[in-house]
């Protein structure tokens, strides 16, 4: 499925990034996020459209492991 992968970052987050996906607009999915309980808004560093989302985000994740903060969340240290 085509979609949108991208790299958030939050400036009350120093060192870490949100890497996902999603099939709408950036825009939204920084607006959803900001409307659970962080302190400030996310800032997209980086948005790409691919042809194969889910298999896109899945090697985002797998080439940044080592860095990933928690199993259960899309948050990587750097």
């Amino acid at each position: 499925m085509e979609g949108t992968v991208y790299v958030l970052t939050n400036p009350a987050m120093t060192n870490m990034v949100k890497i996902g996906k999603m099939t709408r607009n950036v825009e939204l999915r920084i607006a959803d996020l900001y409307s659970t309980d962080v302190p400030l808004p996310f800032e997209c560093e980086y948005a790409a459209k691919v042809k194969d989302v889910d298999e896109t985000e899945k090697a985002f994740h797998i080439a940044f492991f080592p860095n990933r903060v928690n199993p259960k969340r899309e948050f990587f240290s750097y």
